[in-house]
């Protein structure tokens, strides 16, 4: 069994919240909390508590932490402010109310992954599918985390078209401390994503469903749907699944070895990310996937539980 700490954003894109449901169905995998960052964190806590309720059992036990809804970015891209406000996230009204949900651990988040990661047996994963603010911040406070950390699983960047990816975008000093670590990790970047997307058959698969998470998922999406430009027409790409999914059946992948450097400097390519491809490099990238093999399985771990 593998012992994660999921790090999210869980509430706006859609993705995260079948992350979170993807480990519910993972037996093999061991969450051990979920810290929330950027923007309304305190909202995104409620949605993964929600989650973990109507999963039921030792999930609706996990300790669900607040981290950082501000960033380390010395230059937040445009579009960034009404983020790091009192904005509600999209999915927020399918989220249980705050007296059916258990409370909030009262660490910050970066005081939980810092306590957590030290008293484990350097065997935690963290899975980091936002901005990496809480990961670098927790970096930064104690770096003999480094040392306790096996590796890293990364929803972030993207190399084979020239944009900032959302995940580096929100707050590139943040990730360039998280890939300068030293510390192995594991990427799926942002076309990986764009390949693995579902279709309408697999909205409908979740619409069918009557197990309560699927429910809730379902839910969640018809919510993100209403606050998209698509409307009903936009699709879930399971970006942060994979994530998940690279743990458990690393093999949905083809992957590839060297050193992923984020640009910090340039005007135009702030938060844009290069990959130089080497053996015995300490990022190892997911280059393409297999979208069949990897829609059926997410999707058929998510209605199991």
């Amino acid at each position: 069994m593998t012992k994660i700490l999921l790090d999210t954003d869980i509430g706006d894109d859609i993705d995260d919240v079948l992350a979170l449901g993807l480990i519910c169905g993972s037996p093999e995998l061991e969450l051990l909390g979920v810290t929330t960052v950027f923007g309304n964190v305190r909202a995104r806590a409620r949605q993964a508590r929600t989650v973990l309720t109507i999963a039921g059992g030792d999930f609706a036990r996990i300790p669900v932490a607040v981290g950082c809804g501000a960033t380390m970015a010395s230059r937040p891209n445009h579009g960034m402010k009404a983020y790091l406000e009192d904005t509600l996230p999209n999915q927020d009204s399918t989220s249980l109310p705050e007296s059916d949900l258990p409370p909030l651990d009262s660490r910050h988040a970066v005081n939980f992954l810092v306590e957590t990661l030290m008293t484990g047996d350097g065997d935690i994963v963290p899975v980091t599918i936002g901005a990496m603010t809480n990961l670098a911040a927790a970096l930064v406070l104690e770096r003999r985390i480094a040392g306790k950390i096996p590796r890293i699983v990364a929803m972030a960047a993207e190399f084979k078209r020239p944009f900032a990816e959302w995940n580096i975008r929100c707050d590139p000093e943040a990730a360039h401390i998280v890939f300068s670590s030293g510390i192995p990790i594991t990427v799926i970047p942002w076309d990986i994503g764009h390949t693995v997307r579902f279709d309408q058959s697999h909205v409908d698969r979740l619409n069918a469903s009557r197990r309560p998470l699927a429910r809730r998922l379902a839910a969640a999406i018809a919510a993100w749907r209403s606050a998209s430009p698509q409307g009903a027409l936009a699709l879930p790409s399971l970006y942060d699944p994979m994530a998940v999914a690279a743990i458990l059946e690393p093999d949905l992948c083809v992957w590839r070895t060297g050193t992923v450097s984020v640009e910090l400097a340039g005007n135009a390519t702030y938060g844009f990310t290069t990959f130089a491809e080497a053996s015995g490099g300490p990022h190892c990238v997911a280059w393409d996937a297999d979208r069949a093999r990897s829609l059926d399985y997410c999707l058929s771990r998510v209605l199991s539980v």
